[in-house]
């Protein structure tokens, strides 16, 4: 989905680079409309039936979201088919650019509707190792930088008596 937001975006600064008056609806276009303000969700369905290319780049990602709440990996592969197809004919690229993308990442993807699991969590220890490596510069050795990255990831406290 951080994907098809960034698609979107690129659709919309196209536009914009082109002409289009779309100067204050960045936030309008931005997110899920369930968490708009009414102005907003209008200003947003204005700015599509106005701006077809942008229209389609909506559709889009709302649809890829819709798809993303299905209820199990079959009714998934089969409208992932279809959104692909759709994303290719689009002639929006950067939405072409991300249904090569999904193909690419297929088993992946569809490994989520089973298990309902990301990356994430393995992203964030990443993260964490990766805060302990810029730590641990000028250690001396690996076994350094291991106990470094134990500590940050495991948030150890340490309760230790403070000597006055």
């Amino acid at each position: 989905m951080l994907l098809a937001g960034q698609a979107l975006d690129t659709v919309r600064r196209q536009l914009q680079h082109d002409g289009a008056a779309l100067k204050g609806s960045l936030w309008s276009l931005r997110g899920n409309v369930w968490n708009l303000s009414a102005e907003r969700q209008k200003q947003r369905r204005d700015l599509c039936a106005q701006y077809t290319k942008l229209g389609r780049a909506m559709t889009l990602r709302e649809t890829l979201q819709a798809i993303y709440a299905s209820p199990d990996q079959l009714t998934a592969q089969s409208q992932l088919q279809w959104w692909c197809g759709w994303a290719v004919r689009s002639r929006l690229e950067p939405f072409r650019t991300l249904a090569k993308t999904v193909r690419q990442h297929w088993e992946g993807i569809l490994a989520y509707f089973d298990t309902g699991l990301t990356s994430a969590a393995i992203e964030a220890v990443n993260g964490i190792i990766q805060l302990a490596k810029r730590m641990a510069r000028g250690f001396k050795n690996f076994v350094y930088f291991r106990t470094a990255a134990y500590l940050r990831a495991a948030r150890l406290k340490f309760d230790l008596p403070v000597i006055n």
